[in-house]
């Protein structure tokens, strides 16, 4: 199984969901998954053509796009050709096909749960984190939120007014701190942008919501 990182050193490969009618044949022939320097290489023409939800998301200098078979919101699966990440109200909680993969439900009385756009400032919780390939089970990790201000972010070819929120992390047993950043839509509490950091070892995965439920950008 190749990995983001892998694909990477092998220079190009293409990504898709396998089996779903609602990629043409043209579109997976173009839609580039590993990519060298600062530029995407996924337009937003090939996003366009895809008639179902879409997750962009950078890993490094890795690039990926990927497709959900349902609505893209809530509790929502996202396929590439080999990996799969699963978001529950926009928060990454289960990998797998990655270098570290992760297992991180979200805690019952999680802010996401009920929106990030109503969290409180200084809000704590707790979630129980897997690594399940390393061994590591049932490892706490903690985190504190503060409410950011609406800054404009560019994606799709247009400006979206989004809510930043920043998530301060912790996982003592790991010497593992950091801070996730979350931009999300004011109104309903939508994650369309994230930086999420998912392991000590890897960089953060940095993802966009480029087209939502019913294929709207």
């Amino acid at each position: 199984m190749k990995t983001f990182l892998q694909r990477v050193a092998l220079g190009v490969a293409f990504i898709g969901l396998a089996g779903c009618n609602s990629l043409t044949g043209d579109a997976l022939d173009t839609l580039h998954v590993a990519v060298f320097g600062p530029e995407s290489q996924i337009s937003i023409a090939q996003v366009e053509a895809i008639d179902a939800p879409v997750l962009l998301a950078n890993l490094g200098v890795a690039e990926a796009l990927l497709v959900s078979p349902g609505r893209g919101v809530g509790l929502s699966e996202w396929h590439g050709r080999t990996e799969m990440l699963l978001t529950h109200h926009g928060r990454l909680v289960q990998t797998a096909g990655l270098p570290v993969d992760v297992i991180a439900p979200l805690a019952a009385d999680d802010p996401f749960m009920t929106g990030l756009h109503a969290v409180a400032d200084g809000q704590e919780i707790t979630r129980l984190v897997d690594y399940p390939a390393q061994y590591r089970t049932g490892l706490p990790q903690h985190a504190r939120y503060k409410r950011g201000k609406v800054e404009s972010i560019n994606f799709m070819g247009r400006d979206h007014q989004l809510l930043r929120v920043d998530e301060y992390i912790r996982m003592p047993e790991l010497n593992f701190h950091a801070r996730n950043q979350y931009w999300v839509e004011p109104d309903t509490g939508l994650v369309r942008r994230s930086i999420q950091h998912f392991s000590p070892e890897l960089p953060p995965l940095i993802l966009t919501l480029a087209k939502v439920e019913g294929g709207a950008p």
